[in-house]
């Protein structure tokens, strides 16, 4: 990783918090799960910073939310998905649109990440259903299927906020200031 300014690691603690606390107080019950902004700014973070730090930014954002509310157990399958949709990113976002910004673009990114959402979610919640619960695959496909509703509505989120959210929050991230110090490795 290069050598980051002081303004810019304040910059990435600072997404990392605001991605906990969207999580945590701007959230909408929705059976067993919510309906959250997280992802989205997971997203709008991979825009912004790039797909390597905005995995780290949302591995800690996310991960902290689980340590501190009791998902520390799953905290891992929490990173790990984050990370999936931040490689996904990379691919789509750096590597085929070439890190093209259009609104367009931002869209479709947003729709990809809610979609590599949705998936990943179905196939972890399919092989918990089937390995640890023991259903037959297709019981536990359906079974995922209706457990998952929240993460639907966080997708549905993700597609509508990330097109807003990150012309808003690029302003704010992008300033550059002529006297912030280096921090090396």
């Amino acid at each position: 990783m290069k050598n980051l300014t002081t303004r810019q690691l304040v910059e990435l603690s600072f997404y990392s918090a605001l991605i906990f606390i969207s999580v945590q107080f701007l959230r909408i019950p929705l059976g067993a799960q919510f309906v959250h902004f997280g992802n989205a700014l997971v997203v709008v973070a991979v825009l912004l910073f790039g797909s390597k730090i905005g995995a780290l930014v949302a591995s800690i954002g996310l991960g902290l939310f689980d340590v501190l509310n009791g998902y520390a157990a799953e905290v891992w399958i929490t990173i790990l998905e984050s990370l999936i949709v931040c490689l996904v990113l990379h691919f789509v976002f750096e590597k085929l649109l070439h890190s093209d910004t259009k609104t367009r673009n931002v869209i479709i990114v947003g729709i990809v990440a809610a979609i590599t959402k949705i998936i990943s979610n179905l196939v972890k919640y399919t092989l918990i259903n089937s390995l640890v619960g023991g259903l037959h695959l297709q019981v536990a496909f359906w079974t995922a299927l209706i457990k998952i509703g929240g993460t639907f509505g966080s997708a549905l989120v993700t597609i509508i906020s990330v097109p807003i959210l990150y012309p808003i929050l690029k302003q704010f991230f992008t300033q550059e200031h002529a006297n912030a110090k280096t921090i090396s490795e």
